[in-house]
């Protein structure tokens, strides 16, 4: 018999990740110094998002689904639904405005809230929030400093080495094929991470069959996540990658290895990081460290979503759970 619910939570999980996807902005900057087309780069990342979901996101789904709320019972179903209504709802708001905003912080602020309506406890601790707040404060502040003193090194060396506009030109073609290099690592480790928020709650449905059934939701999920940045995700990608700070091959190099190294390291040890709070703060640092002028009203735009998407993904969780509860 066909379980209708699964099929209907499988593409509400779908579409989550179609949100997240359209808000995926780690090919701006190759696009912002025309590196590759935003056509070429939206079908390039959705290949990656595939790839890195795949083999990267175990141990971050583990720390979402079991140790920040372990009482809240992400897979009953108005709990689920409400979740992903409430990441969708912020996600693809921000996207149609050209805005890159934290998944992560979407979906931790959802289980939070709904954690609150319900009197479950939520882990304060190390174990548990502790370790994500701690990571989301830190990690821009480690992003801007690594890409900061990278780029002055770069700057450094260039300045010693690169005498000639024929030098600069290679130096130039040099750091572009390196820059194509770190956006992949970046593909892939933040496919990694971001993918979670799309399928965390419902892995726990596939338990039960064996080594690929198991694995169809980082399937769903990266499909999802590869088809949202083809169709939406390019004006994320414009934002970030243009009206930021003014981009060169080599401060493009410097954002993408220092947020890949950040992101990677977040994912490897299994704690959900805010990618765009990383990715945003390595811009930052590349442009302070090549003394570049900063769009500080476009910046002032990204940190008030950035700190207002865990309250809206919250509220909107405990709202539509409550209308679910209303209507059944």
């Amino acid at each position: 018999m066909v379980d209708v619910l699964l099929i209907v939570i499988v593409i509400i999980s779908l579409l989550l990740a179609f949100a997240i996807g359209a808000n995926d902005e780690t090919f701006a900057s190759v696009i912002g110094v025309k590196r590759l087309s935003v056509r070429t780069a939206v079908l390039m990342g959705a290949v990656i998002a595939v790839i890195g979901g795949f083999l990267l996101s175990e141990n971050v789904g583990k720390t979402l689904r079991e140790d920040i709320s372990p009482d809240l019972h992400m897979q009953d179903d108005p709990i689920l639904i409400s979740i992903y209504v409430a990441m969708a709802i912020s996600l693809i708001l921000a996207s149609v405005f050209g805005l890159p905003i934290s998944s992560t912080e979407s979906l931790v602020g959802a289980i939070i809230g709904l954690s609150f309506a319900q009197g479950k406890k939520v882990v304060w601790g190390w174990s548990g929030m502790g370790k994500v707040l701690t990571t989301w404060l830190i990690s821009p502040l480690i992003g801007f400093t690594i890409s900061f003193l990278i780029m002055k090194l770069v700057n450094y060396i260039l300045s010693k080495n690169v005498t000639s506009f024929r030098k600069h030109e290679r130096a130039n073609n040099l750091f572009g094929y390196l820059l194509l290099a770190m956006v992949v690592w970046t593909g892939l480790s933040r496919a990694g991470n971001d993918i979670n928020n799309a399928i965390a709650p419902i892995v726990p449905l596939f338990e039960a069959g064996g080594y690929w059934y198991q694995r169809l939701p980082l399937v769903i999920g990266g499909l999802g996540l590869g088809a949202g940045l083809i169709i939406i995700g390019w004006r994320v990608l414009k934002t970030l990658g243009s009206e930021v700070v003014e981009l060169t091959p080599e401060s493009a190099f410097v954002t993408e290895g220092s947020t890949a190294i950040i992101v990677f390291t977040a994912v490897f040890i299994g704690i959900p990081v805010s990618g765009t709070m990383v990715l945003v703060s390595c811009f930052i640092g590349a442009g302070v460290g090549m003394k570049k002028p900063l769009n500080l009203k476009t910046l002032r735009m990204i940190a008030l979503f950035v700190l207002l998407t865990p309250v809206i993904a919250g509220a909107c969780a405990v709202g539509c759970y409550y209308a679910i509860k209303g209507l059944v």
